[in-house]
């Protein structure tokens, strides 16, 4: 086995692991914190968590442009380039952390005028937005370390040091926050979470290339003639994709109150954790993609955007079948029978992620091939069309309204345009991409959720054991069949393997 395959295996296998466990600890924690601090408080930390992501459009795109230049550079191997570009980045990302930090402080005292927060709240919610703007003034300038792991396709190195980070998280939670404890506490857990990784981020950073010399105040015109073409739409399609994010809950909370919030909330953390593990695993082949696009090898990233589509399409299928079959008794037993609204609003978000999360492969590909202008575009497009129908939608039919304002949008903007583009850049009939990589998968998903709801029917969700058992049933039924598809004959080789050594003994 190749050097490069033997990596692109423990990569995959580690990020699917972190994506896991960071799912896991996101489905104790929003449990623990809903019962803990109720609906109200919950809907207050979420709009909270939302107005401190509005804060990180602020990087101007760099630390996505800084991504794919690294890469670039180290695939000519020019480090004098490397640390050039890495040190103009550094200085800008310094001072985009200082606006950041203002905005924070602007941000804190709007916030009581947008939403309603109890008179006695005031200082603790403020306090925990100038908490979390303090994070994300410290992300922007230490985010260069992760980048440098990304270039070198280190995703074994920063899975391994986010794993007791996120145990470090949920423990300092569990322990920490009671029912009245204040959200600043909850801001403070999450500051300090993070400050312990980026801290172990540079120190892996500096032992994969020793020769890295980021020097803060540098900036190089070569650097920026660099950065600044990719980073201007970088930062557009940054921007685009998270204010069109923010914008459900936004919209929610304005006109529907705090606990609506929570409901779609709920909702959109479930669809949310799924797009996580789809984007943590594919974008592995973002790094592997910059360096064929730059090595001119456009067979290989045929080959790439073809196979790479069909094994995202299996797992995001996976996830999209899995909520569609159990997700109502998943949320029923999950938060004790107090948010089965939240079952509907999923199922919509969860339809309309699906084939997005499928091309998490082709994004990576349209970036590296430097189609920046082209998905800021579309993301722009996305957030237009989101408000428009979300704002037409929300007052007859409530949060389902909106879910479906997103759907809608996702569906076209952030799933069919960008693929429809690949395959134009990259000679790919669309008929047979749907062929190859989307018909056969469909066909399996549908089989197994037929067959899972047919079951619970008859045999309905008792608790945890049962539910437990249904979703190994229908990973049982389903991945196998779709490893066949991906692989063919070879996916029966362990098989084969295990009986013929039974066969011996």
């Amino acid at each position: 086995m190749s050097r490069t395959r033997h990596r692109s295996i423990v990569n995959v296998g580690m990020t699917a692991t972190v994506a896991v466990l960071r799912a896991c600890e996101g489905l104790i924690t929003v449990a623990y914190l809903l019962k803990v601090l109720g609906a109200e408080n919950f809907g207050i930390w979420a709009l909270i968590s939302t107005m401190a992501a509005y804060l990180l459009v602020l990087d101007l795109g760099i630390v996505g442009a800084l991504g794919r230049l690294l890469a670039g550079h180290r695939g000519t191997g020019d480090i004098e380039g490397f640390n050039r570009t890495l040190s103009t980045a550094l200085t800008l990302l310094t001072g985009a952390g200082a606006v950041t930090l203002l905005a924070a402080v602007g941000l804190a005292e709007i916030f009581p005028l947008i939403f309603h927060v109890p008179d006695h709240q005031l200082a603790d919610v403020r306090t925990a937005l100038i908490i979390a703007g303090v994070w994300a003034a410290l992300y922007f300038p230490t985010s260069v370390f992760d980048v440098v792991l990304w270039s070198h396709e280190r995703f074994d190195l920063s899975s391994l040091i986010e794993m007791p980070i996120i145990g470090l998280r949920l423990s300092l939670i569990l322990l920490l926050i009671h029912e009245g404890s204040p959200l600043s506490h909850l801001a403070a857990i999450g500051l300090t979470a993070n400050v312990t990784m980026v801290t172990l981020q540079a120190a892996c950073a500096w032992w994969v290339e020793p020769r890295l010399r980021p020097i803060p105040g540098v900036m190089s015109r070569a650097a920026l003639r660099e950065i600044y073409p990719i980073g201007v739409w970088f930062s557009a399609l940054s921007m685009a994709r998270s204010l069109t994010q923010q914008i459900g809950p936004t919209l929610v909370g304005h006109s529907l109150g705090n606990r609506a919030v929570a409901t779609f909330s709920i909702a959109r953390q479930l669809t949310t954790y799924c797009a996580t593990v789809m984007l943590s695993l594919t974008q592995i082949a973002a790094p592997r993609a910059a360096v064929l696009f730059f090595g001119r090898h456009g067979d290989e990233q045929k080959i790439l955007f073809v196979g790479g589509g069909r094994a995202a399409t299996v797992l995001a299928l996976f996830f999209a079948g899995g909520f569609l079959s159990l997700g109502a008794p998943f949320i029923s037993v999950w938060q004790g029978g107090r948010q089965d609204a939240a079952f509907a609003p999923l199922v919509v978000l969860m339809l309309g992620e699906a084939f997005p999360m499928a091309q998490g492969v082709t994004y990576s590909i349209l970036t590296a091939m430097g189609r920046h202008r082209t998905l800021a575009r579309f993301a722009m497009m996305e957030g237009i069309c989101t408000l428009c129908l979300a704002a037409l939608l929300m007052r007859p039919f409530g949060v389902l309204g909106v879910c479906c304002a997103i759907a809608v949008s996702a569906t076209v903007f952030r799933g069919l345009c960008p693929w429809l583009l690949a395959c134009r850049l990259l000679g790919v009939a669309p008929l047979a991409y749907l062929r190859d990589a989307i018909a056969p998968v469909v066909v399996c998903c549908c089989g197994a959720i037929l067959l899972i709801v047919m079951m619970t029917a008859e045999w309905p969700v008792r608790g945890w054991i049962s539910l437990i058992g249904y979703g190994a049933l229908y990973a049982a039924l389903y991945l196998p069949a779709c490893a066949f598809l991906l692989l063919g004959r070879g996916a029966l080789a362990p098989a084969k393997s295990l009986i013929h050594r039974l066969r011996i003994s």
